[in-house]
């Protein structure tokens, strides 16, 4: 298979490895001939270079503010935290707008390590700085054991340790089964703590947020129905104070979904089993 065969979306589903394709990566020359032909091809590129090597925070990115600062991969973005690819940019919204595929969000890292001692202890946040907020990822605080002659170059100078060192320790915490990174970007826009916050006061419309008794009347579902919808990512639905609001663009583009395709039926049971099962409860698949 040829990397021009493919597209960039194709890629982030699957994903595929260098070994795939018929492009030897090594070849400096080819490499450089395969750009010339398709310019798409710096990013599957950059893409797989990811891949090959497992990399979830962009080192090229990582500098000192009052906190360190990284950004997550394309890899990590796209594929593990399942967020939207756009080739032609980012579409702009009314509601509580925020980049789909979640290039906007930083991870921060504050170190909180004693000056002397065996164990280092780093704080791990996000933020996305239009949002203005900064919230918690996974258990927050993350140690770190300095191992033999390691707390001599992390005295020596900080923040080279922490980006050649402990980002990949931060790695490996990511890769863990107790630790979902999809759920973890998602809910840092999904979660908002206040809907009056000033730094969303440009971002959220409370005129434009449903309530889930509303946009179960509209769509004709249970309320249930609807927050499993918000779940699944069908509609996007927000929690402020407690309260799930939903955005009236996300509900019109279902409504408009629903006009062009009909509506689809819940659960993916083989036909006779989902059947056997509706006859028995007396009722059919509720519909979205």
């Amino acid at each position: 298979m040829k990397l021009s065969d493919i597209t960039m979306q194709e890629l982030i589903e699957r994903p595929l490895f260098w070994e795939d394709f018929e492009e030897d990566r090594a070849n400096r020359s080819s490499i450089k001939a395969l750009v010339e032909q398709d310019p798409s091809a710096v990013q599957k590129i950059r893409f797989l270079d990811q891949v090959e090597d497992g990399e979830l925070l962009d080192r090229d990115s990582f500098r000192k503010l009052d906190f360190y600062e990284v950004d997550f991969t394309e890899y990590a973005r796209l594929y593990l935290a399942e967020g939207q690819y756009f080739p032609e940019g980012q579409p702009a919204g009314n509601d509580v707008d925020y980049l789909k595929d979640y290039s906007g969000i930083k991870l921060l890292i504050q170190d909180v390590s004693m000056p002397f001692g065996d164990e280092g202890l780093f704080a791990l946040y996000l933020k996305d700085y239009e949002f203005g907020f900064i919230n918690p990822l996974g258990v927050c605080i993350y140690p770190f054991d300095f191992t033999d002659g390691s707390r001599a170059l992390y005295d020596e100078d900080p923040e080279k340790f922490i980006r050649d060192h402990v980002l990949v320790h931060f790695e490996s915490e990511f890769w863990e089964e107790d630790f979902d990174l999809k759920q973890e970007l998602f809910d840092y826009y999904h979660n908002l703590p206040d809907v009056h916050h000033p730094m969303l006061a440009n971002k959220a419309d409370p005129d434009g947020l449903l309530t889930a008794k509303t946009v179960s009347e509209k769509l004709g579902v249970s309320i249930p129905r609807v927050m499993k919808m918000v779940e699944e990512g069908s509609i996007d639905g927000y929690k402020f104070g407690g309260k799930l609001l939903i955005t009236q663009s996300s509900v019109d583009r279902r409504i408009r979904y629903i006009e062009e395709h009909g509506k689809p039926t819940r659960g993916k049971a083989p036909e006779g089993k989902r059947m056997r099962k509706e006859k028995a409860s007396g009722k059919s698949g509720e519909e979205i």
